[in-house]
């Protein structure tokens, strides 16, 4: 859903001060071709004032496919910590989101007032995958004071389906033979992560 969503915002066709029907581009050819919609061009640029119900009508619907985030279950000796996130592995490898620059991190974010760090990180992790992922013990507290806790999915959780947030482009379980081929919002996490996924694995296969 996310995925779909952040395609359509990168594919749009806007005109200053005016607004046109935005036109998918062929993957092929690079060119934009409103046929693919089964419409018909409205012409060059419309009045923004003239497409103000259409862009209502798109914000009330991404809206309403915006399910509100579930209640946290956790219930343990609360942390503290301005941001949380999970730290998830899986035969696949690490569980990781790209933002919308491109760069890979684990799921997470900020706290909100008065949020315990676990819960922080399953509602982020949440928000950003999709997936209920229940955090056990604390992994790493790293420079900036972001919390990684070991999660664990939950029996209530479905596969990745990050809901329509516009916060990330994609969610992914990455091996991590395949680390060095993305960019890392924090590079000095990367290194982190691989010896404690490397860690994990070699703890499973005991």
């Amino acid at each position: 859903m996310q995925a779909e969503a952040n395609a359509l915002l990168e594919d749009a066709v806007i005109c200053p001060g005016a607004m046109r029907r935005p036109a998918r581009k062929d993957r092929d050819s690079g060119v934009f071709d409103d046929r693919i919609w089964g419409v018909a061009m409205l012409g060059p640029c419309e009045p923004m004032t003239s497409r103000w119900p259409l862009l209502l009508s798109v914000v009330l619907l991404l809206l309403g496919c915006a399910d509100g985030a579930p209640s946290c279950p956790f219930t343990g000796i609360a942390d503290n910590a301005p941001s949380a996130g999970c730290f998830v592995v899986s035969a696949e490898g690490l569980l990781l989101v790209q933002g919308l620059n491109g760069k890979l991190s684990p799921p997470g974010g900020s706290s909100q007032p008065g949020e315990s760090a676990q819960c922080t990180a399953f509602r982020e992790s949440w928000e950003e995958t999709g997936l209920r992922l229940q955090p056990r013990e604390l992994l790493q507290v790293f420079d900036t004071g972001f919390h990684l806790y070991r999660c664990e999915r939950d029996a209530l959780s479905g596969d990745i389906d990050p809901p329509i947030r516009f916060e990330v482009r994609d969610a992914f379980f990455l091996p991590v033979a395949r680390f060095n081929d993305y960019e890392w919002r924090f590079p000095d996490q990367e290194l982190l992560l691989r010896k404690h996924v490397l860690d994990t694995i070699g703890n499973l296969s005991q």
